[in-house]
């Protein structure tokens, strides 16, 4: 058998796979997770009931795919953006508008999934560090706690600040203030300047002082300098390939 060959049953799979989870983001945003049955997202994928249940055993494990697939490409885009900004208070413009920006896509799919999470599973608030979303948290929210000790060790953020205050004024402003464009309906410049508001009372109320160097005047190690030069390079790298398409 020669190697496309062999491939082709697992890009087969791979696509079935695929197809389960867009029919069951579907459904669960659209009917909710409680009143999507398997056989309903098996429908929509175009597979058997049994077939779905060779790939996700249960509606939770779907639940908990969906939640991985929409971490990982949060995640990414935040690593990447964040990458590419040197300057403290625009690497936390850009993480906040790219927070909204991605929970504003799937507004409807992610206030699903936060009921069925906080109202539904109790376990959720009893052993949070053990279930499977505080690792997603995890992984997502050092980015942010990087960008904010990067700040402090460069003299732009006050030091004695306590990091877990800091975080939770950070995403939690984000969180209501979804709500607050979902309500509204705001275009995306308006959407915005919504975000540089919020964001800039906490930057104030964050600066070190304000005799602090200008923003992005400061001085990087060799090291660390090194590695942004890295990071720009493999970005450039992606959009060229990108164009070339």
């Amino acid at each position: 058998m020669n190697k496309p060959e062999r491939n082709k049953p697992r890009t087969r799979l791979e696509q079935r796979e695929s197809d389960i989870l867009q029919a069951a983001t579907a459904l669960f945003a659209d009917e909710g997770f409680h009143n999507t049955s398997t056989r309903r997202i098996a429908g929509a994928a175009g597979v058997s009931e049994g077939t779905l249940f060779h790939y996700f055993n249960t509606k939770n494990t779907l639940l908990q795919a969906i939640l991985d697939d929409f971490y990982a490409q949060l995640i990414e885009s935040a690593r990447e953006g964040v990458a590419a900004v040197m300057d403290t208070r625009e690497r936390l413009l850009f993480l906040a508008k790219n927070h909204l920006r991605a929970l504003m896509e799937n507004q409807a799919l992610m206030m699903r999934l936060i009921q069925v999470y906080l109202s539904v599973d109790l376990n959720y608030y009893r052993d949070y560090r053990n279930s499977p979303i505080h690792d997603l948290n995890y992984r997502y929210t050092r980015i942010f706690d990087g960008v904010i000790k990067e700040g402090m060790a460069r003299g732009y953020i006050r030091p004695e600040l306590e990091l877990p205050i800091v975080r939770d004024l950070f995403f939690g402003g984000l969180e209501y203030g979804m709500r607050t464009l979902m309500s509204r309906q705001y275009g995306k410049d308006r959407i915005a300047r919504y975000v540089e508001g919020m964001i800039e009372p906490l930057w104030q109320s964050m600066q070190a002082s304000a005799a602090a160097p200008p923003a992005g005047n400061a001085a990087l190690p060799p090291d660390r300098l090194e590695q942004t030069c890295a990071r720009l390079e493999r970005i450039a790298e992606r959009l060229e390939k990108q164009g070339k398409r």
